[in-house]
């Protein structure tokens, strides 16, 4: 594969990643918001392959497959499931409406363009160009979290923001060592679980879980 390929097609899945997360602002759907969070899982898996038949690591292949196995899987299973037992289908209204949030989401992108470009410049790796993208991933995984009102919604959040880091780290670097991502990927997974547990019982003892009404608890 030669460099322009390659450099081409990680430019290809990481604005597909990039517009997933902005889709995860515009689906109404709870079990459509899991869905996408599953797709940008499965596209960040088959950057990690690309890269790793690349530069012929065989850790970062493992990455890959550790990736669709927990973030593909395992994570919407669990997620999903968190979804049943509440008994939620459609997401709260969030603090700001759609509109606002998608000017929202391409100001933060002409940031990370203008913050990162630079960086991305001096960095001889051919997915170097990718990094402005990766990190307006960053910066809007962490305004989904701000703006929704319900912690499922919070939780897809934090778990973009993290699938946004894990892209800047393998643009930028081609990934951290192996057992620092399997470490990663099962604190996520240990999280998610532990989240799951929380949310359905602040459900089944208040109600609801809109974060807005909980804070407005009085004791």
């Amino acid at each position: 594969m030669s460099v322009e390929v390659l450099s081409k097609t990680v430019n290809l899945l990481s604005f597909a990643a990039l517009g997933l997360t902005i889709l995860l602002i515009v689906r109404t759907s709870l079990v459509g918001q899991v869905r996408v969070f599953a797709l940008q899982s499965f596209v960040l898996a088959s950057l990690s392959v690309l890269i790793a038949l690349y530069s012929a690591s065989l850790e970062l292949f493992g990455v890959g497959v550790a990736l669709v196995a927990i973030k593909g899987v395992v994570i919407p299973r669990v997620l999903n499931r968190a979804v049943a037992k509440i008994g939620l289908q459609r997401v709260a209204a969030p603090y700001l409406g759609t509109a606002p949030a998608l000017i929202i989401c391409g100001l933060l992108t002409i940031v990370a363009f203008y913050v990162m470009a630079p960086i991305a410049a001096s960095n001889p790796l051919p997915t170097a160009d990718a990094i402005p993208l990766a990190f307006a991933g960053v910066l809007i995984g962490f305004f989904i979290m701000v703006n929704r009102r319900r912690a499922v919604t919070q939780i897809l959040g934090f778990l973009m923001l993290e699938n946004a880091i894990f892209l800047l780290a393998l643009l930028a670097t081609y990934g951290v060592p192996f057992i620092v991502e399997m470490g990663v990927f099962l604190d996520v997974l240990v999280a998610v679980l532990i989240m799951e547990v929380f949310v359905y019982h602040i459900k089944d003892n208040f109600d609801s879980i809109d974060v807005g009404e909980l804070g407005n608890l009085k004791e």
